[in-house]
């Protein structure tokens, strides 16, 4: 049976927004504009020989909300096998902190993660990203420590969305984390492959 990678994709919390109307009307519609698809949406092209991929079916994730990402999360745990994968990204990161800090997950459901994965975790509300109900108190990560037998931690210092500081921060509570520091990846989401994580996932 292959091994599962679970992959926690990032959005725009509601709270980013005065209205999610207004949003909206900055969005502009080409229907023939060149679809482009970054790495997270092509991993499993990558992985699918030796592992199956499951994505999280977050739904609406330009205006997202915590409880929401809750119910539709607890829809996948029935599925989850042993010696898993977890690869997290932006607010995806954040999602999944508070919720295993709240639950106890994946104790409570007597699952072992092999690997975890927080890519660009924010944190902290910055002036281009307010958590709202995914903030959570940064000191409770304390309780999780070893939610995972490898944790890995990504980051680029050019990320204009999530700063460096918070995988510095979040690598003070998972010291044993192996932390990739980048210089030219942004906030990961305009990279068409990201070669790293394959070999990361791939490495036993």
């Amino acid at each position: 049976m292959k091994q599962q990678v679970i992959f926690l994709n990032g959005a725009v919390p509601k709270e980013n927004r005065d209205s999610y109307y207004d949003f909206l009307q900055d969005q502009e519609y080409n229907p023939y504009e060149e679809v482009f698809y970054n790495w997270n949406k092509t991993l499993w092209e990558r992985l699918w020989e030796n592992f199956e991929y499951l994505r999280a079916p977050y739904g609406n994730i330009k205006f997202a909300d915590y409880e929401a990402w809750k119910i539709m999360f607890e829809k996948m745990l029935s599925y989850f096998r042993d010696d898993c994968v977890f690869v997290s990204t932006s607010l995806g990161s954040t999602f999944i902190l508070k919720y295993m800090i709240e639950t106890g997950f994946p104790k409570t459901q007597k699952l072992n993660i092999s690997k975890f994965f927080f890519l660009a975790p924010a944190l902290h509300d910055t002036e281009h990203e307010l958590l709202g109900t995914f903030s959570f108190d940064l000191e409770d990560i304390a309780k999780i420590s070893d939610i995972a037998e490898q944790i890995y931690i990504y980051h680029s210092s050019d990320d204009d969305l999530v700063p460096m500081a918070d995988s510095e921060e979040l690598f003070e509570y998972f010291p044993n984390a192996t932390f990739r520091e980048f210089t030219d990846k942004g906030h990961f989401y305009k990279e068409a492959r990201l070669p790293e994580i394959e070999e990361d996932i791939k490495r036993p």
